[in-house]
Order: structure tokens, then sequence, then C-alpha cells
């Protein structure tokens, strides 16, 4: 399958990667949703949400309050929104057509702001990680999960691209940017948490 049909999937195809999707990332999209800290009152956004686990997992403890996604493809907002009809029909979970560079919401909208795997498709990193800080506002939390990249060294220390997307996180509004990994399916992910809040662990973690 095409990697074309991961970043902007389409037609049969794209419904294929979707379910491919849903298949191998429910582990890390809870791990981030964990990493998040999300509350009952909380109002969340997942940026890239694909078909709309993480979006299901927040609003599962976000129970008093809204959880939105964006994706830029029309294919996983369908999927999203099938994923999520019922909190959708009860007004606590929304998800629209964007990419991460447009974020459709005004400054401070949510509490939460998080992204898994989506990073590598936005138009920009930068742009994208500002918009992110922006909705959040200067209180939000920021969590952006990454998958370990196939060249990485096979060694427990993080790797060298991790630190210029912390410090993209710093640049774009966080204070400091701790560090959490896990392991799902043998593939190692990272996740870079921007505070203010308190962090998922104390810094990086073993699996």
């Amino acid at each position: 399958m095409p990697e074309s049909q991961f970043g902007a999937p389409r037609g049969v195809r794209g419904w294929l990667a979707a379910q491919l999707v849903s298949r191998l990332t429910a582990d890390a999209n809870r791990w981030m949703i964990k990493c998040l800290e999300v509350e009952t009152n909380d109002r969340v956004l997942d940026v890239g949400c694909g078909p709309g686990l993480g979006v299901a997992f927040a609003a599962g403890t976000a129970s008093a309050g809204f959880v939105a996604g964006v994706d830029a493809s029309p294919t996983m907002v369908r999927q999203a929104l099938g994923r999520n009809r019922a909190a959708v029909r009860d007004g606590r979970v929304g998800v629209v057509r964007a990419d991460a560079a447009h974020l459709p919401f005004g400054d401070g909208c949510f509490d939460k702001v998080c992204s898994l795997n989506s990073m590598q498709f936005w138009p920009s990193p930068e742009v994208g990680l500002r918009e992110m800080h922006r909705v959040g506002g200067p209180r939000g939390r920021v969590v952006l999960a990454l998958m370990a990249r196939s060249d990485d060294p096979p060694a427990d220390a993080p790797p060298a691209w991790l630190a210029p997307i912390a410090r993209l996180m710093e640049d774009s509004g966080s204070n400091s940017v701790g560090l959490d990994r896990q392991t799902f399916g043998g593939v190692v992910h990272w996740a870079l948490l921007g505070a203010p809040a308190t962090t998922c662990g104390d810094g990086l973690r073993g699996d």
C-alpha cells in the first residue's frame, strides 16, 4: 500500500489504510491520552486524529467536557465521526477536516492538545506546533507522540532527531519539554510532553 495513503488516504485504499491504522495504533493512542492527563471537564483537541481512536479515548475520560479531532483527510474524518457517533450526537465530540497549519479554533479554546504520528505529514512542523500551542493557550498541555525511525540506533537513549522537535515545542510556547517512552508492537514510541502541566513520568521512562 503506498505510503501516501497514510498521509492523505482516499478511496478504497484509503479506507483500508484507516482500518490498518485503527488496528495498529490503539495502544499508542491510549498511552498518548494517558500522558495528556485528561480530566472530566477538559476540552481536548487531537490534531491529525486519523480514524478517531484518540478522540474516543479522550471522550471516555472528559465525560463533562468536549473533545475535538481534526484531520486533513475526508476519509479519516468520516471514520472518526463514525467511531464516535454517539458522542457526536450528544454534543461531546466534534471532528472536522483541517490541517495542522490552520486549526479552525480560537486562541486558548482547549485545555489539552495532542497528536500521534501525524507531524511528518504536516505542511510545516513549525507552524503546526505554533497552532497547537495557540489553541491550547498559555496554560494548555501539549503532547506530541512519535514513532521511532527505522534508522534509529538500538539504544535506550533518545535519538538525536527528538532534540530539534523539543526546541520547536519550546519556541512555540512550552516552558519546558519532558519525555516519555513506550514500545507497542515492537516499535518504540516517544512522547514529548509540553509544560506547564506536570509530566507523565519522571523524564525518560523504560518500557
